[in-house]
């Protein structure tokens, strides 16, 4: 069923345009971040079958991936990236992202761009400079243009109905300087700031979306907050992100306090009816026997609050990725990513008891 956009805050909830509440429930189709622009699978599945495929599961967001690097490219990308697609053919990066929304949207699925990188690669380390929105390649005013750009593309789209405006905030070295991120302080690094600084400007092109405002330490903390919201000249419009894995957890740490960390560290926004939570990453291989016990903690604490969340991802494949700054490679084209929900045929479901799982809090209660 097609969400009545645009949609807006009350509370803790996402409501649509008739003021129902809205759990996204979602997946992450990534790889337009990375070295060659475009996100796998276009070569295996047409963009519109893969689309269908993604709403007939049950899920009714897509979070997209982008990096600036992408945003101004001018040459086409290789056309054995787009065998199942060839009326894609001679289109740069962008021109192939700006397809893939359309073919998400025209399924039903609201479609929320994410600036997962400055420069193109693979994200994330303290290393790789891409942790704040500017480094030494990239100005915090064109951070600010790509971001007009992509709701200048989009804002005749309403199922484009957030921009989730800057992945895993962490450290960077810019200028020879190891910079911090922080919240609310007024400094150079302020994500406070910079949110809603960028949602404004966002909002000044397109009024309707949800700006989507990420926690410190990889997504992994909202306790600034709490004493300092964003604040955007359009109410009603503001959505934290967390991320969440098992290497966020301290070892040997039980299911109380499993619950009790993600608490602190930004479920309190829920509990306490401040502002709506949206889990925008977690995964794992959920046919691992190590990660069971995590997968069930993050399935609990979902369940019991009813989050919104979307999860990494949906590729059986990586795309060739490298580590930005650094030249490290961490993936090939074809690489498997055992996270994926689809098999590597692009259409039949990897893990058929894991995706039932999710299909349980795919809907508010």
């Amino acid at each position: 069923m097609t969400v009545a956009a645009p949609l807006s805050v009350d509370g803790r909830f996402i409501v649509d345009a008739e003021g129902q509440r809205v759990r996204l429930a979602g997946v992450n189709w990534f790889g337009a971040h990375s070295d060659f622009g475009v996100a796998p699978g276009l070569d295996r599945v047409h963009r519109g079958a893969l689309a269908e495929t993604i709403a007939r599961l049950g899920f009714n967001s897509v979070r997209l991936a982008f990096s600036l690097w992408m945003l101004r490219q001018t040459t086409a990308v290789p056309d054995r990236y787009l065998a199942a697609n060839a009326d894609l053919r001679g289109r740069t990066p962008l021109q192939v992202f700006d397809a893939c929304v359309e073919a998400l949207t025209a399924a039903g699925l609201i479609v929320i761009p994410n600036c997962h990188l400055l420069d193109r690669g693979w994200c994330c380390s303290n290393d790789d400079t891409n942790g704040l929105w500017f480094n030494d390649s990239w100005s915090p005013g064109q951070f600010a243009h790509g971001w007009r750009t992509i709701a200048a593309r989009y804002k005749t789209n309403p199922l484009v109905a957030a921009m989730d405006i800057k992945n895993e905030p962490r450290q960077a070295t810019v200028g020879g300087r190891v910079l911090k991120p922080s919240w609310g302080d007024g400094g150079e690094a302020d994500f406070a700031a910079m949110y809603a600084a960028t949602g404004d400007a966002i909002h000044e092109i397109d009024p309707d979306v949800l700006i989507i405002c990420d926690g410190l330490s990889y997504a992994a903390d909202l306790t600034g907050v709490a004493a300092h919201p964003v604040a955007l000249n359009r109410p009603r419009k503001i959505v934290y992100g967390m991320h969440d894995y098992p290497w966020f957890h301290p070892a040997g740490q039980d299911r109380r306090g499993y619950l009790t960390q993600m608490d602190t560290n930004g479920g309190y926004l829920l509990r306490e009816g401040i502002a709506p939570i949206w889990l925008s990453e977690f995964g794992v291989d959920p046919g691992k026997e190590a990660v069971q016990e995590w997968l069930d903690r993050v399935l609990t604490w979902l369940a019991q609050t009813e989050a919104s969340w979307c999860w990494w991802g949906l590729n059986p494949i990586h795309v060739q990725s490298t580590v930005p700054a650094t030249g490290r490679p961490a993936f090939t084209w074809g690489d498997r990513a055992g996270e994926s929900i689809l098999a590597t045929d692009w259409t039949t479901v990897a893990h058929p008891a894991f995706l039932e799982r999710l299909q349980v809090i795919m809907r508010h209660r």
